[in-house]
This record gives structure tokens, sequence and C-alpha cells, in this order.
């Protein structure tokens, strides 16, 4: 006989400001999926953390998926909702055509794209840059492994690898659960690692920043500085509950989900970067701040955030 589930309690919710929510999926062990709720408006005041949800898996007959639905129906309106993780597929996956000529030939403009982002790094002269895989990875993958590439930085995970492709089934399977809503919900896409790397100069946060924060020895006090920093800079009201902060930072989980508000806060204010004029328009797009105007307008603001990380 199976248990009624854990009741939810819906957070209040002050519909004089705007919410926005941030979702963390996980895989197969759906118990480790978070949602982080913060209000405000950026740059105005202070964000205000108004919630943190946490394991949210299944119980008895009703699917995690269906907590995170009852959650963002009864908490809302959701200015912007996001979400860590791919929302779109590879062109290979995607494909519908019954014969493949190979990623050579193949007439996809998407495709075409990567391979010509691809043929430029070569020209380059980078010597490690691998063949486009266009099986697992995306037109946004390829783009942003040619930045970061030209920058040093960690190579980015493909969208669809081993590990991702079963949050992509499931991200995109949740998608289409809250399509049926009304009003609908539209998840949209941020990578955690790549917000951090992009608001790490204007808080001053570690040059190592999208590793340290996971790590198992010292990732929860690095979790809970780069939160002082943002509270320090104003991003993040100073006013939560102990009980909240510590929740918040006290797991990868829940700390992805707080960045994935946070992004959705960045997005409102159009200050997240934005596509190419070139780019393919349905091959799905990952929002990042965009602070360039921030540390240009302020720069006597600069914080000193490493303070917190020594």
């Amino acid at each position: 006989m199976s248990r009624s589930p854990t009741p939810l309690t819906p957070h209040k919710t002050d519909r004089a400001l705007p919410q926005f929510a941030g979702v963390h999926l996980s895989g197969a062990n759906a118990h480790k999926t978070a949602l982080a709720v913060l209000s405000g408006e950026l740059f105005e005041t202070p964000l205000k953390i108004v919630k943190v949800y946490e394991k949210i898996g299944s119980f008895g007959s009703l699917f995690s998926d269906e907590r995170l639905v009852e959650i963002l129906t009864h908490g809302g309106p959701f200015a912007e909702v996001f979400v860590d993780c791919p929302l779109t597929l590879p062109p290979c996956v995607a494909c519908q055509r019954p014969h493949c000529p190979g990623a050579v030939q193949c007439e996809d403009v998407s495709v075409a794209y990567m391979l010509a982002i691809t043929s430029k790094l070569r020209r380059r002269g980078a010597r490690k840059a691998r063949p486009v895989n266009p099986q697992s990875q995306r037109l946004w993958d390829v783009l942003r492994l040619a930045q970061d590439q030209a920058a040093g930085a960690e190579r980015l995970e493909p969208s669809f690898s081993a590990n991702m492709a079963p949050l992509v089934a499931r991200a995109r399977t949740l998608q289409r659960r809250l399509n049926s809503l009304s009003p609908r919900v539209t998840l949209r896409e941020t990578s955690v690692g790549h917000a951090l790397e992009a608001v790490r100069e204007l808080l001053d946060l570690p040059d190592d920043v999208r590793q340290t924060y996971r790590r198992f020895e010292d990732g929860l006090d690095q979790r809970a500085a780069i939160l002082e920093a943002m509270i320090d800079a104003g991003w993040i009201e100073d006013e939560a509950e102990p009980e909240t902060i510590e929740q918040l930072v006290g797991s990868v989980e829940t700390f992805h989900a707080f960045m994935g508000a946070l992004v959705g806060a960045f997005y409102a204010e159009g200050q997240t970067e934005a596509p190419p004029a070139d780019y393919v328009v349905g091959e799905g797009w990952v929002h990042v701040p965009d602070v360039e105007d921030l540390l240009e307008d302020a720069p006597e603001a600069a914080l000193t955030g490493k303070k917190y990380f020594e």
C-alpha cells in the first residue's frame, strides 16, 4: 500500500514583486531534485530568498515531476523559470531524415555552422581542436567550446553525454508537462559553471571557481563564500534565516537551483548574453549573465570577494 505524499507547503507570494524559480533536475536519483525561489527586481533592491525546496523525489504514486509542477503552479506566478541542464537535442539526435550522408556532407545548417567553427579553430593553430560530434554536441556547445578554448578554460561536457542524456530527456518531458498549464510555464536553460565564470571578475571570485564550488573537501565553504560575495554586491538580501542559507549552500543541487533563479533575475533585466545575429533559431541557447556594462559603468564598485576565499 503506497503512502500519501508529504504535502508541500507553497511559499507565500508577494505579488507586487516578480518571482524567479531555479530548478535542478537529477536523473536516476530523482530525490536530489531541488528548486529555489527568489523575488525582487535585481539592481533595484537585493533579491529575497523566498524558499528552497530540496529532495523533491517521487513519493508513493506521485512522481518527482508532478511535485515540481505542484510547486510551480501553487507557488507562482513566476516571471522566469530556469533549469541547469540542456533543453534541446544535438542535430543528429533530433534528425528525422531516413538516410544519413555523414557530418561533412550533411545539409543541416547547424552541423555546417559547427564544422565552420571548428575549422576556424584549426586555422588559428589550436593543436588540440577535436572533431565536432553532432551526435553529442549542440551548436551552443561548439560555439562556447571555441570561446573557452581561446581563454584556456576547462573543456565543456557535451550536452548529450552519457551523464547528461537522461537529464535532457527529463527536462524535455517536464517542459511538455508544463505546456499543459494555464498560464504555460516555459523553461529556459543556464549553465551554473559558465554563470559563475561570467560574474567571476565582477565579484572577484577565484579563477577556478567553476571547479571549486563542487569540491568534496571544501565545496560547502566555497558556496557560502560565493553567496556572501553576492550579498556584498547587493544582489541578495542579508536577511534570510540562517536555516535557509544553510539549506541553500548545503548541497551542490540546492546551490544550482539558486543559481538558476539568479540567472532568471538577470534575464528579466536584459542582463544575459544574447546569441549571435546568425545563430540558428531553435538550436537552444544557454543564458548566462552579461556584466560587461556593469564592469565598465562602475569599476570602482569592484568587490574584494577573494577575502572570503582566503
